[in-house]
């Protein structure tokens, strides 16, 4: 069992704002991965640390603003893994199909992170946290330069939009994973095709339609 070991007291009276407000993201860190995100609650969080309700809404106005703070942290992470699998194909579309395969390694080694990214790009969440939105756009700038040094090298086709091709590429790639998790037993079981071997023929679509 996890315990508030890892966290500042939730004793002490006097932490600063700054603190308080880490040890609060910290714990709904650690009930995230405990919970998941459909159970994740802010009495849980408050329960955790043993402190009270109202301490809670002085730092943050709803459950969708502090997660979108540990989705942050989660961003950074995705983003880590796609700057190691761009390195690892330098100059050829390898690593460009490196990239949107990372996410599927990403969802596997952090599958309630993949979960809160996915939760968080719903419309009718009302949240306002500048490092989400930071992350989200470091990601999104890394990936069109990505496709832009393809480009300048010759590698993609010189009509592919950066842009486009971010939205594209994220966007299919979120839903072709969420599909993979609900139909893991029929495809293993009834087509025999394992979810990596479908991602692959999926990615391999992709960069066909970009690569010249």
């Amino acid at each position: 069992m996890v315990t508030n070991s890892h966290f500042m007291s939730p004793t002490k009276k006097h932490l600063s704002v700054k603190e308080r407000r880490q040890q609060l993201i910290l714990a709904a860190d650690t009930i995230l991965k405990q919970e998941g995100v459909v159970d994740f609650t802010i009495d849980k969080v408050v329960d955790y640390l043993g402190v009270a309700k109202g301490t809670f809404y002085k730092y943050f106005k709803s459950k969708d603003d502090i997660l979108a703070e540990v989705c942050a942290k989660a961003l950074n992470q995705l983003h880590n893994y796609f700057k190691l699998s761009e390195r690892s194909h330098p100059g050829s579309i390898e690593s460009t199909r490196a990239i949107i395969l990372s996410s599927y390694e990403y969802s596997k080694d952090y599958p309630e992170y993949f979960e809160l990214i996915v939760h968080m790009e719903r419309p009718e969440l009302d949240y306002d946290a500048t490092a989400h939105k930071e992350a989200s756009m470091q990601i999104q700038n890394f990936f069109m330069g990505h496709i832009q040094k393809q480009k300048d090298n010759g590698i993609i086709r010189k009509d592919v939009s950066p842009l486009l091709a971010n939205y594209f590429c994220w966007g299919s790639s979120m839903g072709i994973m969420q599909f993979l998790d609900a139909k893991k037993a029929f495809l293993e079981e009834t087509v025999a095709v394992t979810q990596r071997e479908l991602l692959e023929a999926f990615v391999d679509v992709l960069i066909h339609g970009m690569k010249t």
